[in-house]
């Protein structure tokens, strides 16, 4: 009888193990990272999304944090794939990021428009809270598709 509840145990041991790493799984998947490009910048414009720019460099313990915990915890990495673009560049190695941020700081957090204008942009590290508040915030102030148009046709007069 003994033996019999043992197995029992660990049957259902096993059982619960396996559903909550299949359900961890499918809600982990990670952040889909683009390099900075014409085409990610087109992608952002057929998808209707906003641009997440994340600056970084490899000597940057604070990058390497927001690395580690912010862009692993599963609201951030929900929020960022179903509404953003996201773009990780190094500043050192993305010359064209480097010319446009170069003076402003690693880590840095930028978010653009489809045509790249800039939204907000913060400096330093960003705690998992904080991001999705940041990235919700962001959504908020995203311009409508017709004031789009409005602020292209100023930009070029």
């Amino acid at each position: 009888m003994n033996k019999l509840f043992n197995i029992a145990a660990i049957l259902i041991f096993i059982l619960l193990s396996s559903s909550t790493i299949a359900s961890d799984s499918s809600q982990s998947k990670p952040i889909t990272w683009h390099e900075w490009s014409n085409e990610t910048f087109a992608l952002a414009e057929a998808e209707n999304k906003l641009v997440l720019l994340d600056i970084s460099a490899e000597w940057c313990s604070f990058c390497k944090k927001m690395k580690a915990i912010t862009y692993k915890d599963p609201e951030v990495i929900k929020i960022i794939n179903e509404n953003y673009i996201a773009i990780k560049a190094d500043i050192e190695t993305t010359l064209d990021v480097k010319m446009l941020y170069g003076n402003f700081g690693v880590p840095g957090t930028v978010v653009l428009t489809a045509q790249r204008d800039e939204l907000n942009k913060r400096l330093g590290y960003i705690a998992p809270q904080q991001m999705q508040w940041h990235l919700l915030g962001s959504l908020q102030d995203m311009p409508a598709p017709d004031k789009l148009t409005s602020l292209q046709t100023t930009k070029s007069q």
